[in-house]
């Protein structure tokens, strides 16, 4: 499983920045930013088949396949945003961290504008 992969090398890396933090403190941040990306690549498997899983849901639906590129988006922005607003806290920089944030929220609800949309448009002819 990924999952013991992801944690025990988890483990591993904080053990060796914890280490490093004494030693050199610019060099635990960039191992912790390489860390992060390793650990986010242990997962491009899963989360290829979960979109794949996705895309025959919707060719079977009668889903506009637009709406599930907004979501796929929506969720892909977020877990970005999470992963760059983490990285500027570990750092101590939270006020980049916050604008990061409130980037990432602006994103989302300027791609979300045709789901709401439509679903006003259909609110519209139902009352």
């Amino acid at each position: 499983m990924n999952i013991f992969k992801i944690v025990g090398f988890g483990i591993i890396s904080v053990s060796l920045i914890i280490i490093l933090k004494n030693q050199k403190p610019e060099m635990a941040l960039m191992c912790v930013v390489a860390a992060s990306i390793i650990m986010l690549l242990f997962i491009v498997d899963e989360l290829t088949s979960v979109i794949e899983l996705l895309n025959r849901l919707i060719e079977n639906s009668s889903i506009d396949i637009n709406f599930l590129k907004i979501i796929l988006k929506v969720v892909g922005i977020s877990y970005i945003v999470e992963f760059g607003k983490n990285i500027c806290n570990d750092a101590g920089e939270s006020s980049i961290a916050n604008k990061i944030e409130i980037a990432g929220k602006v994103i989302i609800v300027s791609l979300s504008i045709p789901i709401i949309t439509s679903l006003l448009e259909i609110v519209s002819t139902i009352a």
